[in-house]
């Protein structure tokens, strides 16, 4: 059985689409092995797709423009950066520390953090000063 000619493989970074869902193609060790990770997913959910076999499967993936008629007001977009600042919660990305350890707040952790990054940094700095012995 002959494999077909497999196509040009995609480039690192690029986003493709296959088995229903859409990937990150990651760097990968072997020339005929493409690495994808999910577009939602961590760094464990990555495969390896061995591209002759499954090039005819992956097609190239895109967003679609942001349309300007579509867009919200301010408070929409207040909110989207709430939301996008609050999704660490329940993304695949917790704190990690400088040890490696996975740290998972717990909701009422983030109330002091959300107000933390709400100050303005002058605040901050003075705040961090008087913590400190001399």
């Amino acid at each position: 059985m002959a494999l077909a000619t497999p196509a040009a493989l995609p480039t690192v970074g690029s986003l493709v689409r296959t088995r229903g869902r859409d990937w990150v193609v990651l760097s990968s060790d072997h020339p005929d092995v493409v690495r994808l990770r999910p577009l939602t997913g961590s760094e464990d959910d990555a495969i390896g797709l061995f591209w002759p076999l499954e090039h005819d499967l992956v097609q190239s993936s895109s967003f679609a423009p942001p349309d300007p008629a579509a867009a919200g007001d301010s408070i929409g977009g207040i909110l989207l950066q709430d939301a996008a600042r609050l999704s660490i919660r329940n993304g695949a990305t917790p704190f990690r520390s400088l040890g490696r350890l996975t740290v998972v707040p717990r909701p009422y952790q983030f109330v002091p953090l959300i107000m933390a990054l709400r100050l303005d940094r002058g605040i901050v700095k003075r705040l961090g000063r008087r913590g400190r012995s001399r």
